[in-house]
C-alpha cells in the first residue's frame, strides 16, 4: 500500500531538484560553448535557441609574389598492355594532368603474368575461367594442359600472335570467329574488350566485358577491364564502381585500386585518391607505379617531402626508370633543395637524354641553385 508524500517531503525534494540544476548549469555550460555550432545537436533536451555561427573566416591575404619555379616533368600515360601507343605530355601540373598507368617492364614475375594480355594455354570453359591464360589471369591446374584446344581456342592463340605483332584488326576478326564458334566462352569476351580498348573503340569494349560478366560474374579481370573503358571514355563515376568491385573480389590485386587512384585525381580528388594508392601499395608492395602515382598526388596536395618518400621508393624498385628521378628532383625544388634536384634532373638525363621537359627542369635548378650560392656569397 502506497502512502502519500507530506508537505515537507515535497518541499524537500523542490529544494533537492533546485539545487541539482544550480550545480549542473556551470558544467553544462563548459560542455556546450555558445560559439559551438553543434551545441543545440549535442544537448538532448536543447539549448532553446539556435546555434550561433562561427564568425567569418577573415579574408585571405594577397598571394605573395612567386619566385620562378621548377617545371614539373608531367608523367605520360602508358599503355595497359604491350603495344599500346605511348603519348607523351609536357605540361606543368594541372587537373588535367594524365599519371602513369602501366609499368612495362617489371621484374617481378609475377607481375609480368599479370600484364601479359593474350597468353592462352588451356581451355576457356565459362564456368571454370582458366588462369594465367589471357589478360591477366592466373594459373587455374594442371588438366588444362593436358589435353587439346578446341577450335575456338585455336583461334584464340590465333589471335594472340596477332596482337603481338600489333595487328590488332586481324586479332579481333580472329576473336570474333572464336566467340561464333563458343558463344559462352566467357575470356573470349575479355580477350575482345582489350582488343577493342586498343582500337580506340571503348564502347565496343564496354559491351565485350559486360557480356563476359553475364556470363562470370565473378571474374574481377573483366571489372577492371571494363572500367578503363570507361575511364577512357570519361564515365569516371562509372569507372569506379567497377573497379570497386575489381578490387573487392581480387584482394592481392593492386591494378584495380590503382585504378581508383587514377580515375579520382581526374575527378579531382587528390586525397582520395592518395588512399586508393596507399591501398594498391599495401597489396604489393613491389608496385612501382603506386609509389609513382602516389608521389604525384602528394606533389597536387602541396606535400612535396611525402612525394620526395614515394619517388625514392619507386628509385629503389627500379633504379633505371627516368621518370622516379626525375619527379624526385621536382619534389626535391619544391623544397627549395636545388642543388639535390640538379642531380636527380641529371640522373634522369642519363636515362632518358631526349626528354626536353627533363632538360628544361635542369635548366631552371641550376639557374635556382646559382642565384641561392650568389645571395648566400654577399
Amino acid at each position: 500500500m502506497h502512502s502519500t508524500p507530506t508537505p515537507r517531503c515535497l518541499q524537500g525534494i523542490a529544494w533537492a531538484v533546485a539545487l541539482v540544476a544550480v550545480m549542473g548549469a556551470p558544467a553544462l555550460a563548459a560542455r556546450l560553448q555558445p560559439d559551438d555550432p553543434f551545441a543545440d545537436e549535442l544537448n538532448p533536451f536543447g539549448t532553446g535557441k539556435a546555434p550561433t555561427r562561427p564568425p567569418a573566416a577573415a579574408p585571405a591575404p594577397p598571394p605573395p609574389v612567386k619566385k620562378p619555379a621548377v617545371r614539373l616533368p608531367l608523367p605520360f600515360p602508358e599503355a595497359t598492355v604491350p603495344g599500346d601507343p605511348v603519348e607523351r605530355r609536357d605540361r606543368t601540373l594541372s587537373r588535367e594532368a594524365k599519371p602513369f598507368t602501366r609499368d612495362r617492364d617489371r621484374d617481378s614475375d609475377r607481375a609480368k603474368d599479370r600484364d601479359n594480355d593474350l597468353n592462352v594455354r588451356g581451355r576457356a570453359a565459362p564456368d571454370a575461367l582458366p588462369r594465367d591464360r589471357m589478360f591477366g589471369l592466373d594459373d587455374s591446374g594442371e588438366e588444362a594442359e593436358q589435353r587439346e584446344l578446341t577450335e575456338a581456342e585455336k583461334k584464340l592463340v590465333e589471335a594472340e600472335g596477332f596482337e603481338r605483332q600489333g595487328k590488332l584488326d586481324e586479332a579481333r576478326d580472329m576473336l570474333l570467329e572464336a566467340l561464333k564458334l563458343e558463344p559462352n566462352l566467357t575470356i573470349g569476351y575479355l580477350a575482345l574488350g582489350v582488343v577493342l580498348r586498343r582500337l580506340g573503340d571503348f564502347r565496343g569494349s564496354v559491351e565485350a566485358c559486360s557480356k563476359g560478366i553475364e556470363l562470370d560474374p565473378q571474374e574481377p579481370e573483366l571489372y577492371l577491364r571494363r572500367g578503363i573503358a570507361w575511364f577512357h571514355l570519361g564515365l569516371y563515376g562509372i569507372a569506379l564502381e567497377d573497379f570497386e568491385e575489381a578490387a573487392g573480389m581480387s584482394y592481392d590485386d593492386p591494378r584495380p585500386e590503382l585504378w581508383r587512384g587514377l580515375t579520382l585525381i581526374e575527378i579531382d580528388r587528390p586525397l582520395e585518391a592518395i588512399n586508393a594508392y596507399a591501398s594498391a601499395i599495401r597489396r604489393d608492395r613491389t608496385f612501382m607505379l603506386a609509389y609513382l602515382n602516389r608521389g604525384l598526388a602528394y606533389l597536387a596536395t602541396n606535400e612535396p617531402h611525402k612525394a620526395e618518400f614515394d619517388f625514392n621508393q619507386a628509385i629503389r624498385q627500379k633504379p633505371k626508370d627516368p621518370r622516379a628521378w626525375a619527379n624526385r628532383g621536382v619534389a626535391q625544388a619544391r623544397q627549395g633543395r636545388y642543388r639535390e634536384a640538379v642531380e636527380s634532373y641529371e640522373t634522369a638525363l642519363k636515362m632518358s637524354p631526349n626528354d626536353a621537359s627533363v632538360r628544361q627542369n635542369l635548366e631552371a635548378a641550376r639557374r635556382m641553385a646559382g642565384q641561392e650560392s650568389a645571395t648566400r656569397s654577399r
